[in-house]
């Protein structure tokens, strides 16, 4: 007759309500990294306290559990015994009755045949009582009486680093929740149906405080996205199909989190000489450089902001890997217009209509030498725009390639359509998506036409606010000027150049543009008077642009009633992600819009003028303002100067200087708005404004310092 097996710890202690599967999952893969006991890992995590385990570990061995309060190991019997018997055995004597030859003992194993034999043969018992004891309660009361003078003898614990600097127990966070917000760090979920892969990982992504968390299956994948705290998805190659399987079937809600395909652990780390991403950057850096120069700056081709962003987008939601997507949105800045008439015979034969020197784009992608087919994605995209391809077939060769080269196609038509209508975007818009939905099965298969007019849809609004809006830039042949028209004409902006301020202002009030843009060529009178000149009629964002940094200036340039005012070339991402912002905001017809501008008021970010120079340069006008400030998170504070002096500040609870300070630590993570006033509230700083600011940026060098 078959014994039955004993129940497991873990099951008893789920029972019991002791702790929950996450918090025993989370034992077992340190358990897993680091040896031990589960009991232990539990009680060391704090989620489990000594009793309870001995409680459980009772019901599981069956016997009584050792009770402190009622017996005490014996010094005596523990020194009849060989040095290290009792740490070796996990055994620990508690008394001996000589009438009966009984002899108590707490053993951490009670089944331990071999150590309950040799500790009968020590001490000359005729039977033994045992009892179980948790193996963190007997390293600590054998440690209380007898000391190990040997670090190496006995189960030790292995304490991870993140622990040396966790608070106690009942306050830390729970190391299983590993994809709970406020965990040690982002989450990475570990897709493969490798079991020693999350073994060996899941430690040491813990140990640098990465939670890990492994699911060999779309259901564990799912409910570990849902419980959210991921921020990056590892796909080992044995699941890379199914994840994208997952991904394209919607099985797997839509992340914004990175998806990186590990094909070996040593491949991966041997091969990581430099950071992948920070290299990534530098070569897009490059890439957007080569378009922003020479005959690209000019080209007809859709705009490449918008086509990177769709392509990227569409990628990753047919379940493509971070380096195909990032393969693809380098694909998009390779694509070199054809060459004007007067160029050779044999490079005007390259064009084949498509707009595209695909020679150069496809020796350009073999030189840059990516770890991913650039070149092959090219040149089927090539084929794909030819319209002569059967779609089985030529995703039968290379599935993964064909897929990649169709996304391509996708976004390159319907941007190329969109970019050419001169209608309203959203008619040009419509139209451009009939076409693309008439182009299904030559251009790509339905399913991804379908999949990226979604996209499309979801992000209607924000498309209708920055592509074809038509922007004026007022100034000269600045070499500065360069690369800012070219990088709003690539996200999509009809941008007009305009040499001088009045024709400016007859553009505007015959048909008034999304924007204005003017070139600060030395804060002239003409200049001073642009603002009131272009904003004539309908509502028109004005902004100035600056080849000078100069606090001063800056403020001139506000007290003129511009929008903005942004540096270049420093601000060039910044004004397109401001105009970006404010058209969307009118599109949608924000009501928070903001209203022109009156004498003397303006708003900016800190990102624009920074508060300490800001602070000093109102300071030195003899300036009497009410600033506002405010943060993202929704922190705010304001700030009074009377005739430069400053006189009160409150931030929250903060008041005075203690005020001020605490705005120093935003740095760059806020925005202010600055109006002249006459009422002033009761003082409360009465120190000058020069101590205050530098006594702020000496408690922000100090917190750097600290962290």
């Amino acid at each position: 007759m078959n014994t039955p097996r004993p129940e497991r710890l873990d099951q008893i202690l789920i029972r019991l309500g002791f702790v929950t599967a996450a918090q025993v999952s989370a034992a077992l893969r340190k358990q897993q990294g680091l040896g031990g006991r589960l009991g232990s890992h539990l009680v060391y995590d704090g989620c489990l306290t000594e009793a309870q385990l001995g409680q459980a570990l009772a019901l599981q061995f069956d016997v009584r559990a050792y009770d402190p309060e009622r017996q005490q190991p014996s010094r005596e019997l523990l020194e009849r015994m060989p040095a290290g018997l009792a740490r070796r055995h996990l055994v620990l004597p508690l008394g001996f009755d000589a009438s009966s030859g009984v002899l108590s003992l707490a053993a951490v194993d009670p089944r331990d045949t071999t150590a309950l034999a040799e500790v009968r043969r020590w001490l000359a018992c005729s039977r033994l009582d045992v009892c179980v004891i948790a193996e963190v309660t007997f390293l600590r009361v054998l440690d209380a009486i007898a000391p190990s003078t040997d670090a190496l003898q006995g189960p030790l614990r292995l304490i991870e680093l993140p622990e040396l600097f966790e608070g106690a127990p009942e306050t830390a966070a729970s190391a299983s929740d590993a994809t709970a917000p406020g965990t040690e760090g982002p989450g990475v979920l570990l897709v493969s149906a490798r079991g020693f892969l999350p073994s060996f990982l899941a430690p040491v992504f813990e140990r640098e405080g990465r939670p890990l968390s492994p699911a060999a299956d779309a259901e564990e994948a799912v409910a570990c996205l849902r419980r959210g705290g991921i921020g990056h998805v590892l796909v080992a190659a044995d699941m890379a199909d199914a994840w994208r399987g997952w991904v394209r079937d919607g099985h797997v809600p839509a992340l914004r989190a990175p998806v990186t395909r590990l094909d070996s652990v040593s491949a991966t780390l041997l091969g990581a000489v430099a950071p992948y991403a920070a290299m990534y950057r530098s070569l897009l850096r490059a890439l957007r450089l080569r378009v922003a120069s020479g005959p690209y700056a000019q080209s007809t081709l859709p705009a490449t902001d918008l086509m990177c962003r769709d392509t990227r987008a569409l990628g990753e939601a047919l379940g493509l890997e971070r380096l195909a997507v990032d393969g693809l949105e380098a694909a998009v800045l390779l694509l070199a217009p054809a060459p004007p008439p007067a160029a050779d015979v044999a490079a005007l034969l390259a064009d084949d209509g498509t707009g595209v020197d695909w020679k150069r784009t496809l020796a350009d992608a073999a030189a840059i030498g990516f770890p991913w087919p650039v070149e092959g994605a090219l040149a089927a995209l090539r084929q794909l725009l030819g319209e002569r391809v059967n779609l089985d077939e030529f995703g039968r060769q290379d599935p993964h390639l064909a897929l990649a080269a169709e996304v391509l196609a996708v976004v390159w038509h319907h941007r190329q359509r969109s970019g050419q209508t001169t209608a309203d975007a959203q008619q040009g818009g419509l139209l451009a998506r009939a076409d693309l939905r008439a182009r299904t099965g030559r251009l790509a298969r339905a399913e991804i036409v379908e999949r990226y007019l979604t996209l499309l849809e979801r992000s209607e609004g924000e498309l209708l606010a920055t592509a074809h809006q038509q922007l004026l830039v007022v100034g000269g042949d600045e070499r500065a000027l360069c690369p800012f028209t070219a990088r709003l004409a690539h996200l999509g902006y009809r941008v007009v150049n305009v040499p001088a301020l009045d024709e400016a202002a007859a553009l505007c009030a015959r048909q008034a543009p999304a924007a204005v843009f003017v070139l600060d060529d030395g804060v002239s009178r003409e200049l001073l008077q642009a603002r009131d000149q272009l904003a004539a009629g309908p509502r028109v964002s004005v902004y100035a642009l600056s080849g000078h940094s100069d606090p001063a200036r800056m403020l001139t340039l506000f007290d003129a009633g511009f929008d903005d005012v942004f540096t270049l070339p420093r601000d060039i991402d910044l004004a397109a992600a401001r105009l970006r912002k404010a058209l969307r905001a009118a599109t949608a017809g924000d009501a928070a819009a903001p209203a022109p501008a009156r004498p003397g008021a303006f708003q900016a970010t800190f990102t624009a003028f920074a508060f300490t120079d800001l602070m000093q340069t109102l300071s030195q006008s003899l300036k009497s303002v009410r600033i506002d400030l405010a943060r993202p998170d929704g922190e705010s504070a304001v700030v009074y100067l009377d005739r430069g002096q400053l006189t009160h500040a409150a931030c929250g609870d903060l008041q005075g200087g203690w005020a001020v300070y605490r705005i120093i630590a935003w740095e760059d993570d806020g925005r202010f708005a600055v109006e002249p006033t006459a009422d002033f509230p009761e003082p409360n700083i009465g120190l000058p404004l020069e101590s205050v600011l530098m006594e702020g940026c000496r408690l922000l060098d100090e917190s750097r310092l600290k962290t």
